[in-house]
């Protein structure tokens, strides 16, 4: 008589620790809710413009006449990296650079605003910025902050073997005529929400995104109703705005800020962000609100402390 085949089922062999930690990463995709904060870098984080304090090093009699064609053409990235290249030839070593960089003083609070932001109230935090990333990332780093930012998008720069610094274009694009053709930041932040949505399944129920300046009107342009436009006081992107806002149609809320203490203050007091988690506490180093602090705040929006650009 013919034996039937068995019918029972095969044991199950055990997961290897690659299949184990793809089903663990699979579990764990649940859509995470989080808020993110975008900064651009000269005027907002800092207080100087980081490429004129660098080209300031320069004897003013030295020049080109390429560099005075790419200035007349708005060609300021190219305009940079020929600076460069007259720094290099006048023999100003990268040490002098660098070391200039870190001496930028920040904008008032700006330092203790983002380190509150990302390591006590779990932002995500972007840096977009017309800069380059030799200079953000020194001054970052002179100041315990280059651990605060999960992404960086700027002009890509090095120094070279001979000491020489190299910059080029973050991308090329002409169809935002509000944007300079090496960086539009609206698009910039756009990709990053996206992708971070897709990628990692985060999802941000509210970005702010902090500026000064007209190339700093795109992004918050592109912003939802629940997120918050924060532009400087007295500098062009808030009077740009404020000039045209009801022609620009901006439906994020705008906040006018003077310093980062006064920033933070704003934040805190916004009625659809007041949770516990906000507030913080002060395991990390002291609270956000003492006596120290405020007068500190207080002297940073002093009338006549903040120059506008001209």
């Amino acid at each position: 008589m013919t034996s039937k085949p068995s019918t029972t089922t095969p044991a199950t062999a055990p997961a290897t620790p690659a299949v184990a930690a793809a089903v663990a990463s699979c579990r764990l995709q649940k859509q995470q809710r989080r808020r993110l904060a975008a900064f651009d870098f000269d005027h907002t984080i800092v207080s100087q413009n980081t490429d004129t304090v660098v080209r300031d090093l320069l004897p003013t009699e030295v020049t080109s006449q390429r560099a005075n064609e790419l200035m007349e053409n708005d060609c300021w990235t190219e305009y940079m990296a020929e600076v460069f290249r007259l720094l290099h030839e006048q023999q100003v070593p990268e040490s002098r650079i660098r070391d200039t960089i870190r001496g930028i003083p920040e904008v008032p609070g700006f330092v203790r605003l983002i380190k509150h932001l990302a390591k006590r109230l779990h932002y995500d935090l972007i840096i977009i910025s017309d800069s380059n990333s030799v200079f953000i990332e020194e001054w970052l780093r002179a100041h315990n902050l280059a651990d605060c930012f999960v992404a960086i998008f700027t002009n890509p720069a090095e120094f070279d073997a001979e000491g020489r610094l190299l910059v080029r274009a973050h991308h090329q694009q002409s169809d935002c005529k509000l944007s300079a053709s090496n960086l539009c930041k609206g698009r910039v932040l756009e990709h990053f929400v996206i992708e971070q949505d897709l990628r990692r399944s985060i999802r941000y129920d509210h970005v702010f995104y902090v500026g000064d300046g007209n190339n700093d009107i795109c992004p918050v342009l592109r912003q939802r109703a629940c997120d918050f436009a924060c532009a400087r006081k007295g500098f062009a992107m808030e009077k740009h705005l404020l000039r045209n806002r009801s022609k620009l149609k901006l439906r994020a809320q705008l906040i006018i800020w003077k310093s980062g203490f006064d920033l933070m203050d704003q934040m805190l007091a916004l009625p659809q962000l007041k949770t516990p988690q906000l507030l913080g506490d002060a395991e990390d180093g002291e609270p956000m609100d003492t006596p120290e602090l405020a007068a500190r705040r207080a002297s940073a929006v002093a009338p006549g402390s903040t120059k506008s650009p001209n």
